[in-house]
């Protein structure tokens, strides 16, 4: 795994060291856009071992009834959808870390290391947020949707929180990110606590977890997703919008 930078945890008492994650963007611009395959960077230990632990520990276990599961061909054993009432009934820890998320520190880190100073955040973690996957599970190659068409936005980059309470490596579960002809994979990344993932936007851009998780019952794979768009430079309809787009 290559373009891994390790932080200071940027984070103060209440929120986001924006300077400190501002100044992380700048320093990791480059090595951002050259990444291979596509642009992207992991960070490890964004906040640090106390308030990760505190993260970890805050987001539902399986038997949350908000929790929503998905078992298709493409992904299996994967529950998600907690925003669907608001993200009611979830632990404050992890309501800072999703409004943090979408605060001007982050956004504005997102901007020094992208070079795109137009990000706008979803508050309402469309097609993101929280994700627990269960033993067996796993999510097919895909280069994700392009467009929030509710708001007339186009994708531009997205990131991964990973916050596991406890995670061994022999468990699989890596994030891979495959060439753009998908003939080969690339880059793994271990879903380690405090790890986080950004990774730009392209529709070629293909990434997943496709061997089925390794974790024995009672454990999970646990991220937190988020998405950031831009406003469009001039006005066009939404024809070509597209779901994800599965190998």
């Amino acid at each position: 795994m290559s373009n891994v930078v390790r932080a200071q945890p940027a984070v103060e008492a209440w929120g986001f060291d924006r300077t400190a994650l501002v100044e992380l963007g700048k320093a990791r611009a480059p090595a951002y856009a050259a990444a291979e395959p596509f642009p992207h960077l992991v960070v490890d230990d964004l906040l640090g071992a106390e308030r990760a632990a505190q993260v970890a520990w805050a987001i539902p276990d399986a038997s949350h009834p908000g929790w929503r599961r998905r078992d298709y061909a493409e992904q299996a054993g994967r529950l998600s959808q907690l925003q669907r009432t608001g993200f009611a009934d979830v632990a404050p820890q992890l309501r800072w870390l999703l409004a943090e998320l979408n605060g001007m520190a982050f956004l504005d880190f997102l901007g020094a290391l992208t070079g795109r100073r137009d990000l706008i955040g979803d508050p309402h973690f469309t097609g993101a947020g929280p994700i627990l996957t269960l033993p067996g599970g796993h999510l097919a190659l895909h280069a994700d949707f392009n467009r929030d068409s509710a708001r007339h936005l186009d994708r531009a980059v997205s990131i991964l929180y990973y916050a596991p309470r406890v995670w061994d490596e022999s468990w699989g579960g890596e994030l891979e990110l495959w060439d753009r002809e998908r003939r080969a994979c690339v880059q793994r990344i271990a879903p380690v606590l405090d790890r986080l993932v950004v990774i730009g936007y392209g529709e070629d851009h293909w990434h997943g977890h496709p061997e089925p998780l390794r974790c024995p019952d009672g454990h999970a794979r646990v991220a937190i997703a988020a998405h950031y768009y831009a406003a469009r430079s001039h006005e066009r309809d939404d024809d070509d919008a597209h779901g994800a787009i599965w190998a």
